[in-house]
């Protein structure tokens, strides 16, 4: 199953924003809002590589208050459980 690590700039005070809206999204499995070069921080899985992208485009990128992002593909994981 693809998953992506993507990171978030957002403009000055939408952070709230823009974490709320993320947690709608079914495929965002997480989200932490941080503090550094980045504002939030999301973990986005999806059944195929294709509908990876689209969400990375449609719920995260091309939301209004978003001003960068950084997406990780993730090639290997490990989770504690």
């Amino acid at each position: 199953m693809p998953k992506a690590i993507v990171l978030i700039n957002t403009e000055i005070g939408a952070d709230e924003e823009v974490f709320e809206t993320l947690k709608n999204v079914p495929e965002i499995r997480a989200a932490y809002m941080v503090y550094g070069l980045y504002d939030i921080v999301a973990i986005v899985e999806s059944d195929d590589m294709n509908k990876l992208r689209d969400i990375i485009y449609k719920h995260i990128r091309s939301h209004g208050k978003v001003r960068s992002t950084l997406t990780m593909i993730v090639v290997k994981d490990y989770e504690k459980k």
